[in-house]
């Protein structure tokens, strides 16, 4: 596949398994089900959707939790059968929540309630990882964020009087309903597709990809935790129209994302570069107009479309590094990083910021747009190096990730010319044969040869075989 100026395929629905289907609309149902009626990130202070704001905030601090917790003690024999018999708790956690009277059970329940949703969330989570490919990664981080936006535009319409009391319930159950029974799609041999047990298999990846999660893990705090504090603030002020507007941006954010997809090379660093822009000229808006409501409306518009696209880029990113790297440990790290550092901690400084006034929250929005500006002029350049978009980036617009074990070849400095002889020779080509292949003359594939071999200290073909066997398998 060449990179040099071509539009991604990632967007080709040909890339679409009809076998994977169930599991991207687990995916789609579970996560649109989460987010919107049981995450903080979502939730209204004027407008009570099932859960309040003090609901959402042990929900999800219990889930993201448990799944940690969860995730450290996963075992591939046993964890579907515990997953579902936990997704049974957790409906009976939601029922004691819905039929107690006094508080105490309702707390209990919700706990309960949030505990068994870490580890049936970890049921579809792994499965996206492991099991689909890059296009149905896509399409299922797409289409759950556009779900999650409609249903709370729906919900925030008019101060949340545009539908009946009941209404909340009627959207809620069914649909946590089919979002439990979905799990009956996953099963033991297709949960977990990593190697276990087998640390020599695992690349050995550098600062490059982990730095992924420091990025992602900053986007939460920053966009959907102080991000959603501010909005929080304004739409006490201003109403729940300012929340409409921050859902409509999700969708226009969702539609910019497939967009530059569809259309431009290096589409990972363009939505990086939007998310990023739209994000701080909110934060922009909301520290110099935080007396005008039409500004303020900007404000949610500019962020909504910066954390629609950046939830997409979050997802979509650690599924494919953790698909890539072929490893567990990321995924750890990846929730301990974006779900406790960057969820709970989020949530903690968006929720203290309703208890200062709207001079120090537009004080605190000019500096935090400031900090921001600061890590996108980093980010983008350190994402633009050949090393990191070879490393992984590039994977991001293909249909499925190129996990060609190039790692395997990085300790020895090799050029990229080299590493490219060195595969086309483990592949049983004669120099003749890639001389052709490579478009250059014999005598040039020959020298490459001789330099890869004196850099690997070896002296033939066999040698190199031996010392490359796990490129081979």
């Amino acid at each position: 596949m060449n990179f040099n100026g071509l539009k991604s395929n990632v967007d080709y629905f040909r890339g679409l398994k009809r076998h994977n289907i169930p599991y991207v609309l687990v995916w789609v149902i579970f996560y649109a089900w989460i987010v919107a009626f049981a995450s903080w990130w979502t939730a209204s202070p004027n407008v009570k959707n099932v859960f309040g704001s003090v609901d959402r905030i042990l929900i999800q601090s219990a889930l993201l939790t448990s799944s940690l917790v969860f995730m450290f003690f996963i075992k591939k024999k046993w964890f579907v059968k515990v997953s579902r018999i936990i997704a049974a708790f957790s409906l009976f956690g939601l029922a004691l929540f819905f039929l107690a009277t006094s508080v105490i059970p309702r707390v209990i329940g919700l706990v309960v309630f949030g505990i068994s949703l870490g580890c049936v969330s970890l049921l579809v989570f792994i499965p996206m990882v492991f099991r689909l490919n890059n296009t149905e990664k896509l399409y299922a981080s797409i289409i759950s964020n556009i779900c999650v936006s409609i249903l709370l535009i729906i919900q925030n319409m008019h101060n949340g009087k545009i539908l009946p009391p009941a209404s909340d319930l009627i959207l809620f159950l069914p649909v946590v309903i089919i979002a439990i029974a979905t799990i009956i799609f996953i099963n033991r041999k297709t949960v977990v597709l990593y190697e276990e047990g087998k640390d020599d298999n695992i690349p050995k990846v550098g600062f490059n990809i982990y730095s992924t999660l420091f990025f992602n893990a900053s986007f939460v705090i920053i966009c959907i935790g102080i991000g959603v504090g501010v909005l929080n603030t304004s739409i006490k002020k201003f109403g729940s129209n300012v929340a409409v507007w921050y859902f409509v941006g999700g969708v226009i954010g969702c539609v910019i994302f497939y967009t530059i997809y569809a259309l431009f090379p290096k589409a990972i660093l363009i939505v990086g570069n939007i998310s990023f822009g739209f994000v701080s000229l909110g934060f922009l808006c909301s520290a110099f107009g935080a007396q005008a409501s039409e500004v303020i409306v900007l404000f949610a518009l500019l962020l909504g479309i910066g954390n629609g696209a950046g939830m997409i880029v979050m997802f979509y990113v650690i599924g494919i590094v953790g698909k890539k790297i072929n490893s567990l440990k990321y995924l750890k790290l990846a929730i301990l990083f974006v779900g406790i550092i960057g969820g709970v901690g989020g949530m903690v400084l968006g929720n203290l910021l309703q208890y200062v006034n709207s001079t120090q929250v537009s004080m605190f929005a000019s500096i935090i747009s400031a900090l921001f500006l600061i890590t996108f002029m980093i980010m983008s350049p350190l994402l633009a190096q050949e090393h990191i978009y070879d490393g992984w980036a590039k994977d991001t617009e293909i249909i499925d990730i190129d996990n060609d074990k190039m790692y395997l070849f990085e300790k020895y400095q090799l050029s990229k010319r080299e590493i490219e002889v060195c595969r086309l020779l483990l592949k049983g080509h004669t120099l003749r044969q890639i001389s052709a292949m490579l478009s250059i003359s014999y005598s040039t594939v020959n020298t490459y040869c001789t330099n890869c071999y004196r850099k690997l200290n070896i002296n033939s073909r066999t040698e190199l075989l031996i010392l490359f066997k796990d490129y081979i398998e």
